[in-house]
């Protein structure tokens, strides 16, 4: 969870952010999107681009190795 600390990102960002998690979603298989949800891959993306990242691939990328390391 991102916690209390508050972000924002502006509409380019946002909009890379939304196509990032399309991305990383569609790469899961069906059996893990039926066990996860959008909002926690989303938010791991999130945590990614609070630090600064905005390479689409490494938010990706990282989103998915926690979410496999789960």
């Amino acid at each position: 969870m991102l916690g209390k600390q508050r972000f924002s990102f502006d509409p380019e960002t946002v909009s890379l952010l939304r196509k990032t998690l399309d991305d990383a979603w569609a790469r899961l298989r069906p059996e893990q999107r039926a066990t996860m949800s959008r909002t926690l891959l989303a938010e791991r993306i999130l945590k990614s681009a609070a630090k600064g990242e905005r390479n689409p691939e490494h938010l990706r990328n990282a989103a998915l190795m926690s979410i496999a390391a789960q």
